[in-house]
């Protein structure tokens, strides 16, 4: 019931109604796709349906016309097919980094904790080393590209380990090696990826000004109907006054600054 209340009332729930850059080239992809598989399918159901009626038993002592192959035909529906699958999968190929891979001059690190059933998200730590994190609504600033490295835990391990010298926060959680599998999806955003116990994944995410629906799409247990999230795109000041602007390092989404709109 949760659920259905959440994505009744949010919008942008859906993969076809991308919410920024990365969504904007999958929905392109998709779209050649698509549009290649429509028109494949309607060539092939014609010339069926023209064989089928052209060609057919007018009667039970009529015998269909024998012959031995045409080179021509098997050579263009060989070809033909061959040709529009490779220019697919280089258009795949082609724009399977930028879905996947964080760039390198990336300057916001979000750690994704997955733990049973919730979602935790880590932004980094206060000038006193407390962690600056927010529970269920994972904030970003609009237009930005944001790395998240993400993982599972859940009790006994510590859910707030201190990291040794050149490991991320995300690795000290992951090391730990306790939780349970669960998948970030973002559908707008274009974007999914696992979080699993002893590994850390990362993805790419950005987004347009809005508000947006996640959800866990990985069956973790009897509360996985209610693993659900929302993402929140923020001017750039806004998002600075969100999530670091509490010196105690909670993020409070009822603060006005944590609302969309305005600059």
């Amino acid at each position: 019931m949760s659920l259905l209340a959440q994505t009744c009332c949010v919008p942008n729930t859906g993969p076809l109604t991308p919410g920024g850059a990365l969504g904007d080239r999958v929905q392109s992809v998709y779209s050649v796709v698509f549009w290649a598989s429509v028109v494949l399918g309607s060539i092939v159901a014609a010339l069926l349906l023209y064989a089928f009626f052209r060609f057919r038993r007018r009667s039970d002592d009529d015998d269909p016309e024998q012959f031995h192959g045409n080179q021509r035909l098997e050579i263009g529906w060989t070809l033909i097919p061959l040709g529009v699958f490779l220019a697919l999968f280089v258009l795949t190929a082609i724009n399977m980094p930028f879905v996947n891979d964080i760039a390198a001059n990336t300057q916001t690190r979000v750690t994704v904790i997955g733990v049973q059933f919730n979602w935790t998200f880590d932004y980094g730590t206060t000038t006193s080393g407390d962690r600056v994190q927010s529970n269920g609504v994972l904030f970003i600033p609009e237009n930005t590209e944001v790395g998240l490295d993400i993982v599972s835990t859940d009790p006994p391990c510590n859910a707030k380990p201190t990291p040794k010298t050149g490991q991320t926060f995300a690795e000290a959680i992951s090391h730990e090696g306790c939780g349970v599998n669960h998948s970030l999806y973002l559908a707008s955003l274009n974007q999914q990826m696992n979080a699993l116990p002893g590994q850390t994944n990362h993805a790419p995410v950005d987004a347009r000004a809005g508000t947006y629906y996640g959800q866990c799409t990985e069956l973790c247990g009897t509360g996985h109907a209610e693993m659900t999230f929302m993402v929140v795109a923020l001017p750039a000041n806004k998002f600075q006054s969100c999530v670091f602007g509490n010196p105690s390092g909670a993020v409070d989404p009822t603060n006005p600054a944590c609302k969309p709109g305005g600059s």
